[in-house]
This record gives structure tokens, C-alpha cells and sequence, in this order.
């Protein structure tokens, strides 16, 4: 009788040591998530809490990224609204779901900009300096055959809808994109924050706060810019006396019709003013020569970059200019961003 018991006892020990080693761990998908608005966007830190999983995958609709398959990414949204955040939790073999909707209504709204008079001054010049902007172009375009830069100052001095009047500092580059040559703007202090926000969330600009002066000694034009980095800019037209040469004023011309491109949340974009013409800002001030002033000028550019420590947008210096001018216009207009 002893001996049957004994053996009872060692069936079932055995059966709950096969059970113990063939005992499946259960996907769990979880995470929790923090919310910090800042101005014009929201930005969502998720800490993922998953058990027994190898792999991730985040969707987010309408986020800067809609999807991601790292452990504790982040998001940011720039609209007030109920969004859908979902993770699918797997080890390979089974996979869990979690699916949490947050709400933003807190996201400052953006101030329709519509620019009612603007003036500065603008300078198209090549430069030699390869390293830096090859360095410059995003991985979306390539380098183009030619390195053309176009810097500027422009005061917006008045403006429709409440809002501040700014001045602005900007270098843009020749790139390509399937061929086609266009212009990518890689640097542009501003003095108002609104400006900044408005144009980094709604046009994909490299937007930063700067401080800026332009000053108006006609015949000649001057502005001097500071950024955050200690980085400076100084540049000059001088208009007294000066004649452009019809080849210089028709490679200008060309220029300015070709099209801008940014990267807004991860996707190609046109911008444009919304007035939609297709000519150069010349040929419309010829048309209204009562409502665009243009005088056209030698033109002188510095930069200053010893504070900063690598390649940067101002290090863009000139090796040969291609023309200036000083603007001033009174046409309305506003600025648009659409997928190209």
C-alpha cells in the first residue's frame, strides 16, 4: 500500500513540473503617457509598461509621426483635438492591443498672418564653401550643380489681424529634388515668438528667435542680425547710382521663380505666397510700379560664426555675387504651405 502511494505521489509531482515548464507568458500590451503643452504644440512622452514582449508598434494619426516601432517614443500635435493613440505589444508569436484616446484643447490658435506692408533688402550670391553646404541639404533633396544662396532682411512692418509686426533674417539654398532645381531655406532668426511657432509648425521653417535691425539710410540699406548662438550677420545694399545690367537682372529673374521647398512633419511641401503669380517679384513691381518699389544695389555681406562650433548656414560666406536690391511692397499677401 505504501509503495502505490509512493507512486501516486511521484506521478503528480511529475505532472505539475511539466505543467510549471510549459506555462506560456502572456503578452500584456500597457503604457502610460504625459502631456506637456507648450505654446503652439502638444508633446506626448509614452513610458511603456508591456510584459513578456519583444517588439513594438506605435500608431499615432495625425502626429508629427504616425507610426513607430520604438520602446518609449515621444509625439507631438499642433491642433486642439481627440486623438487615438494604439501600441501592439508581441513576442514574436502572440501580441496584445491597448488603445487610449487623450484630448487637447489647450494649444494656443495660430492668428491668420496676412502681410499688408513689408521692405528689406535681398542679395543672391554663390559660394565655395562645399563641405558646409553639402552638410546643409536634407537627405529628401540632393546637391544641385551650381551653389547658390539667397539671404535677405525684411522688416514686416505691418500686418492685418492683430498681429505683431516682426523683422526677420533668412539664408536659403539651391537644391534639387527629381531634377528640378529649388530653394530650402536653412536658417532664419525672427523677433516675434508668434512668427516663429506660425512658421515652424505651419511652413516647416527653420525658425528661431533673433535680434535684428534695419535701418534705412537711403541710398543705402543695412541690416545686422544676432542669433541665440552668438552667430552674426551684417549686409548692405547701397542703390545710389547703380545700374543693373540686363544679364544680371534676367538671371535674378530666373531665380526668383523658382519654387521653395520645406519639410513639414516628415512630408515635402511648396510654399508660396497666396496670391498664386508666377512672376518674379521684378516683373510684378514693373507691372505696379506704385505698389512695389525695387532699387537695385551693390550689395556687401559679413558673417560672423566663432562662437559656433560646426557647420553652420552663416558659414555660407560669398565667392561671387549675383545681384541685390532693396524692396519695399504694399501688395497683400499671405503665405501658404502645400504638399508638392
Amino acid at each position: 500500500m505504501n509503495k502505490i502511494k509512493l507512486l501516486i505521489v511521484a506521478l503528480i509531482g511529475l505532472l505539475t513540473s511539466c505543467s510549471e515548464d510549459n506555462k506560456v507568458n502572456t503578452v500584456t500590451a500597457d503604457f502610460e503617457f504625459e502631456l506637456v503643452v507648450e505654446g503652439y504644440q502638444a508633446i506626448v512622452t509614452l513610458t511603456n509598461s508591456s510584459e513578456n514582449a519583444t517588439a513594438y508598434e506605435w500608431s499615432f494619426p495625425s502626429s508629427n509621426i504616425e507610426n513607430s516601432t520604438d520602446e518609449n517614443p515621444s509625439v507631438t500635435y499642433t491642433e486642439n483635438g481627440t486623438y487615438t493613440i494604439t501600441l501592439v505589444a508581441t513576442d514574436g508569436v502572440t501580441s496584445d492591443t491597448k488603445s487610449v484616446e487623450i484630448t487637447i484643447d489647450t494649444l494656443f490658435e495660430h492668428i491668420p498672418y496676412r502681410y499688408l506692408e513689408n521692405d528689406g533688402i535681398f542679395m543672391y550670391y554663390e559660394t565655395d564653401n562645399f563641405e558646409v553646404y553639402q552638410s546643409l541639404i536634407p537627405d529628401e533633396f540632393e546637391m544641385p550643380s551650381r551653389m547658390v544662396v539667397f539671404a535677405f532682411f525684411n522688416d514686416f512692418y505691418k500686418l492685418d489681424y492683430g498681429a505683431t509686426p516682426y523683422k526677420e533674417n533668412a539664408i536659403s539654398i539651391l537644391v534639387e529634388h527629381k531634377g528640378e532645381e529649388f530653394f530650402h531655406c536653412v536658417y532664419m532668426p525672427v523677433t516675434d515668438e508668434h512668427s516663429m511657432w506660425a512658421g515652424i509648425l505651419g511652413l516647416g521653417l527653420p525658425k528661431t528667435m533673433g535680434e535684428i535691425d534695419f535701418t534705412r539710410d537711403n541710398p543705402t540699406y543695412y541690416g545686422e542680425a544676432l542669433n541665440p548662438l552668438g552667430g552674426k550677420m551684417n549686409m548692405s545694399v547701397a542703390t545710389e547710382n547703380f545700374i543693373i545690367d540686363d544679364n544680371t537682372k534676367q538671371e535674378i529673374i530666373s531665380l526668383q521663380k523658382l519654387r521653395s521647398l520645406q519639410i513639414r512633419n516628415g512630408k515635402i511641401i511648396v510654399t508660396g505666397n497666396t496670391g498664386g503669380n508666377q512672376n518674379s517679384v521684378i516683373e510684378t513691381a514693373e507691372q505696379f510700379p506704385s505698389l512695389i518699389t525695387i532699387k537695385f544695389g551693390e550689395a556687401t555681406l559679413t558673417t560672423n560664426t566663432e562662437s559656433i562650433s560646426y557647420n553652420h548656414p552663416l558659414d555660407l560666406t560669398p565667392s561671387n555675387v549675383i545681384g541685390a536690391f532693396y524692396l519695399k511692397n504694399t501688395i497683400p499677401f499671405g503665405l501658404t504651405g502645400n504638399p508638392l
